[in-house]
């Protein structure tokens, strides 16, 4: 096995002596970087920055036919970024001569038959782009830094996400299509996040040392996890996130005051990009665990999220957003899962077009912005990807409305059971009315930690918040109360999309606890399936429908609901499946 990794690493430990031998500018050491970094090299192997010539050839022989290889790298300079160590090779040669050497040309030009040459020697982006390690290592350590292929130089990068931005953002090339870094900038995850956390902790945490606020709610575990990860003259180490909290805020005798701030915000990491990323395996979803100093493999990109804005690295959290969306976590409130329970946090929160030089395109989904501004100053939406008749705009304002709603309500929640809470001070004996007031108390409380303003799921929402205002109610007045929500009606509303291919929501609205049917029928009026039988609380729900079994054509839905004083809904609608 040792042998067969050994083989395989030959080209990069090739490139390092020849960079070595042919040009003093690189004062890097010529040591094998697999003898010991071995586990490194084995995820870099299998990651894209290891297989860059490919992507190379395949964007010449598309898009750069007829034009030669100096007119392609002042065009868009595919070396500095896909292989930027290959302008060392024979002796030193500029980008262009690098594209000559590594790709096939017909009479100096690029064509559709372009392909790559010289495969053994590309260096793709290897060790040595990305740390200038010195003659003298073992003594000298590494320091993070972009091998610049302009200039034969090395350029030092402060951080890892600048190091990332690089290439996959605008630092090197400002007018570059690959944005991500830019995004990540724009949003929470890139900047801000450390004058939040000042906020909280002169807040709610004064008198208390870094290791106890740690212990008690981990600011670092999720705000800036790679703040553990120090340089030091013998490289780079880990200290404890109790540490790394002291470094980045004040204190004053080693405890957190009112008038504790954010100091050497110039370092502080926020979210970086190695936080979701191995550096070595950028591909594979990783989370950096502070605690541990490790990364840890994700399933998914939901689980991912769910570390910090959901219980699954910190089951006390008061960040739920994804456990909302599976409709749980109230008391005395029917579940009830989100648009069906279909879309994933990066369906609505990572949007990309596929059109070129949009910027929810070149951002790929790095704002996590629902609505991405473009361009031309028009407004895109990751909710037209499943509404497709819908428009930005219009889901703007149902957006909008949502959270208006949920405004409105919450803050009558919140003076209502500060109310029943004052109420129950005076009257404790009441075990009944104290039972109301923990349920409506923990409701309230679940809504408002989902943290969406009653977006991300909000029919449960404004069932946890109207049984809160119900409840509060009750405790005060003794008298049982309809919810106070904007009133609900029965309702079955146009499956979208529509048509459909294979799979459509269907939406209703129940005005009061009825029993429910929802059922497909065919032209025949044949029952296909029943999708809903069961008593439902009044709310807005919502049920994916799997027609990949049926055939092309019409079919119909129907809904039955039933509610206890008698009152009897019924409503049926036309969906057409193509397929």
């Amino acid at each position: 096995m040792r042998q067969t990794l050994q083989r395989l690493f030959v080209p990069t430990f090739v490139i390092s002596l020849l960079i070595l031998s042919t040009n003093n500018l690189f004062a890097q050491s010529a040591l094998d970087c697999q003898r010991c970094h071995i586990g490194e090299y084995v995820n870099w192997l299998k990651s894209p920055h290891a297989n860059t010539q490919a992507d190379v050839a395949s964007e010449l022989s598309t898009n750069d036919i007829g034009k030669t290889p100096n007119e392609v790298v002042q065009d868009e300079d595919c070396v500095a970024c896909h292989g930027p160590v290959a302008v060392a090779l024979n002796g030193g040669m500029t980008e262009s001569q690098v594209m000559s050497t590594f790709f096939t040309t017909s009479g100096g030009l690029f064509t559709s038959s372009t392909v790559a040459k010289d495969s053994l020697y590309w260096p793709n982006v290897n060790c040595v782009t990305c740390h200038n390690v010195p003659a003298d290592h073992f003594v000298s350590m590494p320091t993070l830094s972009v091998f610049n292929s302009q200039t034969a130089k090395y350029d030092s990068a402060q951080s890892s996400s600048v190091l990332c931005g690089q290439c996959h953002g605008s630092l090197h090339f400002p007018n570059t299509d690959h944005r991500i870094y830019d995004a990540w900038k724009m949003s929470k995850h890139g900047h801000g996040g450390q004058f939040d956390v000042a906020g909280e902790l002169s807040a709610n945490d004064t008198g208390e040392t870094p290791d106890q606020i740690v212990k008690d709610e981990d600011c670092i575990g999720c705000h800036a996890p790679t703040s553990v990860v120090v340089n030091t003259s013998l490289g780079p180490s880990l200290i404890t996130e109790g540490q790394a909290l002291s470094n980045f805020f004040t204190t004053t005798e080693g405890k957190i005051t009112s008038s504790t701030v954010p100091q050497d915000t110039a370092d502080y990491p926020n979210v970086a990009c190695t936080t979701c990323h191995d550096p070595h395996s950028p591909a594979k979803l990783s989370y950096f665990n502070s605690s541990t100093g490790q990364y840890q493999g994700m399933s998914s990109p939901d689980s991912l999220c769910g570390q910090c804005h959901g219980n699954l690295r910190f089951p006390g959290t008061d960040h739920i957003s994804y456990n909302f969306l599976k409709g749980e976590g109230g008391i005395g409130v029917q579940s009830q899962v989100s648009m069906g329970g279909q879309p994933t946090c990066i369906d609505c929160h990572m949007h990309k077009s596929d059109v070129d030089g949009l910027n929810s395109t070149m951002y790929e989904g790095h704002s996590w912005q629902v609505f991405v501004k473009e361009p031309d100053g028009s407004v895109t939406a990751s909710c037209t990807t499943c509404h497709t008749t819908m428009s930005a705009d219009s889901a703007m304002a149902i957006v909008a409305s949502w959270k208006s709603q949920f405004t409105q309500l919450d803050s009558t929640a919140e003076a209502d059971v500060a109310v029943a809470d004052t109420f129950m001070t005076n009257h404790p004996a009441d075990s009944l009315k104290a039972t109301y007031l923990a349920e409506a108390t923990q409701n309230m409380t679940v809504a408002e930690d989902d943290e969406s303003g009653g977006v991300h799921n909000h029919g449960y929402s404004v069932a946890l918040l109207n049984d809160a205002i119900a409840k509060s109610q009750y405790i005060v007045t003794g008298i049982k109360q309809s919810p106070l929500e904007v009133p609900l009606k029965f309702a079955l509303m146009q499956n979208y999309p529509n048509p459909f291919n294979p799979t459509t929501t269907i939406a209703y609205e129940i005005a009061k606890t009825a029993d429910v049917t929802v059922t497909v029928y065919n032209v025949l009026g044949q029952r296909v399936v029943t999708l809903v039988n069961e008593r439902k609380s009044a709310g807005e729900y919502s049920i994916r429908f799997d027609g990949s079994r049926l055939a092309s054509g019409v079919y119909f839905y129907t809904i039955r609901a039933k509610a206890a004083d008698g009152e009897v809904f019924q409503s049926v609608k036309k969906m057409l499946m193509v397929k």
